[in-house]
C-alpha cells in the first residue's frame, strides 16, 4: 500500500515502500497543494515544486521533465531524446532528472531496477494498457528483478466501459481485469491490468494505491467526474515522478 505523506506546508503526496527500499527518489502527487489549497501540477509554482521534490527525497532543483502524452506505447529515454516529444513512458538512468507523467484517471506506474540504477515512469490509460505501454517500457529498461508501484487511478467500481473496450482487453490478454454482470456494462480493473503486465514483465514486488480518482475528490482530480459527468471544461492533473538512485 502506498504511504500518504504531508509536507510541512500542507502539500500531500504518496510514496511507495518498495521503491523507497531501493533508494529511488519518487512521488505520486495529489491535488492538495501548499496550505492544503487545490493544486494542478501543470500550473504549480516554484514553491510547490520545491515541496514536491522534498517529499520525493529528490535533489533540490532537479528538473521535472514531461512529454505530450498520446495514449499509446511510445517510450523515450530521459536525457537522450531531443525536441518536443510525444509518448507515454520514460526510462532513465539519471539521478539529476525527474521523469514525470501526468494523470487524471489513467494509471500512473513507477518502476525501478533492484539496485535503483534504472527507472521508468509510465502513463497507462486503458488505451495504453491494451497497446502495451507497460511491456514496452519494461523492455526498454533492459533489466530484470524489478520493483514497481501503481498510483491512484479509476477504481473497478468507477471504471464502467463499453463491450468494445472489454473486447480490446480480452485481445490484449487482459481478460482477467474485466468484470461483467448480466444486464450491466462491463467494468475494467485498470490496476489489475497494470499489475498483470508488470508481473509478466518480471516485477515481483509491486505496491498498489487504494485511492480512486473518481471517488476521492478531496485529494484527486478525475476527468470522468469533472468533465465527462460534471460538465467542466477541463480537469486538473496529478503526476508521478521518479529518478535513478543517487550514487
Amino acid at each position: 500500500m502506498l504511504q500518504r505523506t504531508v509536507h510541512r506546508t500542507g502539500l500531500v503526496g504518496y510514496r511507495s515502500r518498495e521503491l523507497s527500499a531501493v533508494g529511488v527518489p519518487h512521488l505520486f502527487t495529489t491535488r492538495v497543494g501548499l496550505g492544503g489549497t487545490p493544486m494542478d501540477l501543470r500550473e504549480s509554482d516554484g514553491r510547490a515544486l520545491d515541496a514536491l521534490r522534498e517529499l520525493a527525497l529528490a535533489p533540490s532543483g532537479a528538473p521535472l521533465l514531461s512529454m505530450k502524452q498520446v495514449h499509446g506505447a511510445s517510450v523515450h529515454e530521459l536525457g537522450m531524446a531531443l525536441g518536443a516529444l510525444e509518448g507515454d513512458a520514460w526510462t532513465s538512468s539519471r539521478a539529476d532528472l525527474l521523469a514525470l507523467v501526468y494523470t487524471a484517471d489513467c494509471v500512473p506506474v513507477l518502476v525501478a531496477s533492484a539496485d535503483g540504477s534504472r527507472v521508468a515512469a509510465i502513463h497507462a490509460g486503458w488505451r495504453g494498457l491494451v497497446a502495451g505501454v507497460i511491456p514496452a517500457a519494461l523492455e526498454r529498461l533492459g533489466v530484470r528483478a524489478l520493483v514497481a508501484a501503481i498510483g491512484p487511478c479509476l477504481s473497478l467500481e468507477s471504471c464502467e466501459m463499453g463491450p468494445e473496450v472489454a473486447g480490446q482487453f480480452e485481445r490484449a490478454g487482459l481478460g482477467a481485469a474485466i468484470h461483467a454482470r448480466s444486464g450491466e456494462r462491463p467494468r475494467i480493473d485498470l490496476r489489475a491490468a497494470a499489475r498483470i503486465q508488470l508481473e509478466r514483465g518480471g516485477c515481483a514486488r509491486i505496491d498498489l494505491s487504494d485511492r480512486c480518482t473518481y471517488l476521492h475528490a478531496d485529494e484527486l482530480p478525475s476527468h470522468r467526474r469533472e468533465v465527462t459527468h460534471g460538465g467542466a471544461a477541463r480537469a486538473g492533473r496529478i503526476g508521478a515522478f521518479i529518478a535513478a538512485r543517487p550514487q
